[in-house]
Formats: structure tokens, sequence, C-alpha cells
């Protein structure tokens, strides 16, 4: 009797355990709740998707929204991005939205800027990073604010270009908010050493600022190089390493100038960073708090969208062409032509493509060839804007709409 209680009390331990397990990989890819995703890289792990040829995803909704190019992004059962109303040809306002993720439809929408116009396509440029009470983002001219989850009620609101001297980059403020435990964490361009800065998530205080820059088109993130936590920033020709207190680690004179593409951090010391110019990328190998340069090279050259690391290559947009390449070496595995300037993201061991006028390609994620495993017309028109996935649905939006489909 002993040994049968000892055997179920086993049992039960070990299913227990793979709950707990399932429950946190689950977990893991609810949310899409930052730009490119929880760990902002473009990726979600321990998913599995039937060939497009197989199943095609099924569209659940689309809706129409005014201009912009913010992300999806995606908590609980709500969708949170930036759009914009335009009230005649050359003024209109931008708003922090939410919207209900499982029919589409609007929830309440909150003005925190006026609109940016720019021929390239009008509206908010950044994507907003959701809190667990407050959604926060930053408009067009340079308006970081915090906003309640429940009904947008605006919480605080910091004026880069009135408070801190910021200038407007020629497309516009495009950075979005990075969030560390009580910290929104962002690029400011202010004068004053004030080219990056953290506020308190719940007041807006000034919690740290450091650096000397104008603002760029990049975005901070995080990670940790030889186990401690990091925030990189890219910001014209210099990259830097900060804690999470905004103390200096390291900086580093990059050969890379103004980089759009955010840098990925990759083998705990690593980081690749990649722009339009020559030379179009390098790696960084970090010891001892110093950054060395061991590769450059011209084979990844990122315009509007990130690269994304996988299994010892990059996938990204090499200007026009969908290419992967080594991230030892540099060389061209493969290359492939057709979806314009697009954007992707990784699915376990698959990549979901978003061309430039909406055409989703899913792709094995393999740098043996370029494999593709099915496409739809998702979406028609300018679509710059790179996926987000959440609860086995993809949503996706183009300058004027967005979309979702659910993935088999």
């Amino acid at each position: 009797m002993k040994q049968t209680k000892l055997i179920l009390s086993i049992l039960a331990l070990l299913l227990s355990a793979s709950i707990t397990t399932t429950h946190s990989q689950e977990t893991q890819n609810q949310e899409w709740n930052q730009f490119r995703g929880s760990k902002r890289n473009g990726s979600a792990d321990n998913i599995e998707l039937s060939s497009f040829k197989e199943k095609s995803p099924k569209l659940i909704w689309k809706k129409k929204l005014g201009d912009g190019f913010s992300e999806l992004t995606i908590s609980g059962d709500k969708i949170y991005t930036m759009i914009s109303e335009k009230q005649d040809s050359i003024t209109g306002d931008e708003f922090i939205a939410a919207f209900d993720a499982k029919t589409g439809k609007e929830i309440w929408r909150t003005k925190v800027d006026k609109m940016f116009f720019d021929t390239f396509g009008d509206g908010p440029r950044s994507t907003p990073a959701i809190g667990e009470k407050n959604v926060y983002s930053l408009s067009s001219y340079g308006k970081l604010s915090a906003n309640t989850k429940k009904n947008g009620k605006t919480v605080w609101q910091v004026d880069f270009m009135k408070e801190y001297g910021s200038k407007i980059p020629r497309w516009g403020f495009c950075s979005s908010p990075l969030l560390i435990g009580n910290n929104v964490i962002v690029e400011v361009g202010g004068t004053d050493s004030r080219a990056f800065m953290a506020f308190d998530k719940q007041s807006g205080k000034e919690i740290w600022k450091k650096g000397d820059g104008m603002a760029t088109y990049n975005s901070p993130v995080a990670g940790k190089i030889n186990e401690q936590q990091s925030i990189i920033f890219a910001n014209g020709r210099k990259i830097y390493s900060l804690t999470t207190a905004g103390d200096t680690i390291w900086t580093y004179n990059s050969a890379i100038s103004n980089p759009t593409g955010m840098p990925i951090v990759f083998d705990g010391n690593k980081i690749f960073i990649s722009a339009i110019r020559n030379p179009a990328f390098i790696v960084l190998e970090i010891n001892n708090n110093k950054a060395k340069e061991i590769l450059r090279g011209t084979s990844m050259k990122n315009d509007y969208s990130s690269s994304l690391h996988y299994n010892g290559h990059v996938y990204g947009f090499h200007v026009a062409a969908l290419q992967c390449i080594s991230v030892k070496t540099g060389e061209k595995k493969w290359t492939k032509r057709g979806f314009g300037k697009g954007s992707l993201i990784r699915l376990g061991d698959q990549l979901l493509v978003l061309s430039d006028k909406g055409k989703l390609i899913q792709v094995k994620a393999s740098s043996d060839a370029f494999t593709e495993l099915g496409s739809i017309q998702a979406l028609d028109g300018k679509s710059w804007t790179a996926p987000s996935f959440a609860n086995g649905k993809i949503y996706l939006r183009n300058l004027t709409e967005m979309a979702c489909y659910e993935l088999e």
C-alpha cells in the first residue's frame, strides 16, 4: 500500500510539472505586448504550424484604420496600437487605441498628439508597450504617454520637444518604448545628455538620463550579455550598453551609421547590427565589458524592417530581397526576391513573411534553401508593418487597415 501511494505521489508530481511546463510555454506566446514581441526579437518558440498549402489561414476579421505604421500589440483579449484621423488634407490627430482581439471592434481611443504627415505615409510610427495597468506610446512629435488599459484615460504625458529640447527627426519620432521593472525606457534625443531616458511607469517622473545624440529611428533592446542584464541603444555611429539603472557598461564607435533595424543580441555576448549603407552589417563580441568587432559584411542591409537570429543565421530583408546569411561568416546562404521591402517574424521553425503589398508567405526557417510552404494575399496596399502573433492568430496591418487570421 505504501509503495502504491509513493508511486501515485510521484506520478502526481510529474503530471503537475508537465502541466506547469506546458502552461509556461503557452503563456510565453499568449502576448505580443511590445515592439517585435515579448522578447523584442520578432520570434515566438514552441509553436507548430501546418503548411498553408494544407490548411490556409482563416480570415477572422478585417477593419479599416486611420493611417499609421505602429505594430499591433496584444495582451489578454485586447489589441493596442496607434492610429490617426485626418480632419482635412493638412491637419489631424494621433491616438492610442484599444480593440477587441476577437472581433476587431474599437473599444476606446484617446488623442495623444497632432497628426504627422509625410509623402511616404502619414500617422504614428512608434509601437506601444503594454504594462500591467497602462499602455505606453510615443507620438510622431515626441509625446510619451501613459494611458490606462481599461478605458484609455491619460495618466501622464511628457513632451520631449518642449521639456528636453529634442528635435523631430525627418520621418518623425519612431523609437518604441521598452518596459523594464518600473521603468519606461526610450530614445529621447534631448539636450544635456538626455539622448536616452527612463521614466517612472506610474508617474512619468524622470528616473535617469544618459548619452548625447539626436533622436533617430532605432528602439532599445534588452538582453543578457555575459550574464549581465543590459540595454542596447544604437544611435548615430555609436552603440551604448547601459545597465537597467542607466549606468554605462560600455560604448562602441561603430562603422554603422543610423541603423533602422534593431540590434540583435545572441549567443550570450554578441550583437548583430545592420543598416542600409555600407558596411551593411557588423557583429560585435563583448568580453570584460569591452566590445570588439569580429565580423563585417555587405550581405545584409536592413532598410525598413529588422532581421532576426535563428540557429546561427540571420534572416531578414537585404534592401528588397529576403535573405539568409551566416552570422559567423557573413556568407549568403540564399536569397529570394519578389516581396519588396517586406518584414518577417519567426514562429517555431517557420518564418512568416509579409510583403510590402500585403502577401503573407510561409517559409521554412532553414539555411539550406529558400523553401516556401504556402502563401495568401492577406492585405492590399502599402504594408510596411511587421506581423504580430498571439493565441494561435496572426495580426497584420497595412497603412490603412488591420486583419486577424487564425493559424493551424
